[in-house]
């Protein structure tokens, strides 16, 4: 039925539209999209593998539907929240079509993904992947790797240099043996017997009992601390705050050290950020690091069968 709409119909105050916005799933959505794959892939697997059905309640929603909808954000966007899928059941035709026009709300997929569902989402890919293997003519002995580098979402000049750290590390360790050094020599000249070892590898649990016994030291021999402008520092305070200095420099070398792992550099903001080199520099083209990932792809027969993210620069591994 042919409906003519014309200006002289329209008031502010209309209380309906005269177009007919009725959706049918079957015609709307194509034979070929995501959405009816997932439905055919989902329907031939043992759900009972993915999901527990003994604290599913009687008035709660399909847990195969529920299931559906996160399979399907998942392949779509690769993350969604919870409050994304809520959403996408009241604006998405696909997730409208699998859900049959019900809203589950955000803290009913909370409750599925945190209480029914008993595989990472990352292993139910794996078995589907199984299965595409299994039902599909694909040539599994050839695979085909490509991929590309991305920069991360950090800083540029957060990174972190393996060389610098360990150089930086060495010399303030040869201060820091120095400063003990002197404490020795102090306790030497008000003759107390107290004397500390010169260690040859950094070690902060020994800077921090000597610092402690110094703390403890000033206490009993009622030394007080000073500071602000005009106010002369007792050699021992200073001797301690030197040594309380490099104790929280050693420290933090130490927390680089183990954000780098056994990559050269790091990014501070993202320490699973490697800096590489990108294919394309805005920064003025002068090529230079920035942190990134290294995201590799295999193919066979144009299926994608394997992802691998890594924080390695180099491609050949």
């Amino acid at each position: 039925m042919k409906t003519n709409i014309y200006k002289t119909y329209y008031n502010a105050y209309q209380p309906y539209m005269l177009l007919d916005f009725n959706l049918s799933f079957d015609s709307d959505i194509s034979h070929d999209d995501i959405c009816r794959t997932v439905l055919e892939v989902t329907e031939r697997i043992n759900l009972c593998k993915y999901v527990d059905f003994s604290n599913r309640n009687s008035h709660g929603y399909d847990a195969f539907m529920m299931f559906n909808l996160v399979i399907l954000a998942k392949a779509l966007f690769g993350y969604a929240s919870t409050r994304d899928l809520e959403k996408l059941c009241r604006t998405d035709i696909r997730f409208m079509f699998i859900a049959k026009n019900q809203k589950p709300s955000h803290q009913s997929f909370h409750r599925f993904i945190h209480d029914d569902l008993t595989m990472n989402i990352e292993d139910i890919f794996y078995d589907i992947n199984k299965y595409l293997e299994s039902n599909m003519d694909i040539d599994t002995d050839v695979l085909c790797i490509d991929g590309t580098k991305y920069e991360a979402n950090a800083n540029k000049n957060t990174f972190i240099w393996r060389a610098n750290t360990v150089r930086n590390r060495t010399k303030r360790w040869k201060r820091t043996l120095n400063c003990i050094h002197k404490i020795n020599n102090y306790f030497s000249s008000v003759n107390i017997s107290t004397r500390y070892s010169l260690l040859k590898e950094p070690s902060i649990d020994y800077l921090l009992t000597i610092s402690e016994r110094l703390e403890k030291y000033m206490l009993d021999q009622n030394i007080q601390m000073v500071h602000g402008k005009g106010c002369r520092k007792p050699a021992i305070q200073k001797l301690y705050e030197e040594l309380k200095e490099n104790a929280l420099k050693m420290w933090e070398y130490a927390i680089h050290m183990d954000m780098l792992q056994n990559r050269n550099s790091c990014s501070k903001t993202d320490p699973d950020a490697t800096f590489m080199h990108m294919k394309y520099d805005y920064y003025n083209h002068t090529n230079v690091f920035k942190p990134g990932y290294n995201i590799q792809f295999g193919v066979s027969d144009g299926i994608i069968r394997n992802i691998y993210v890594s924080s390695d620069g180099n491609d050949l591994k």
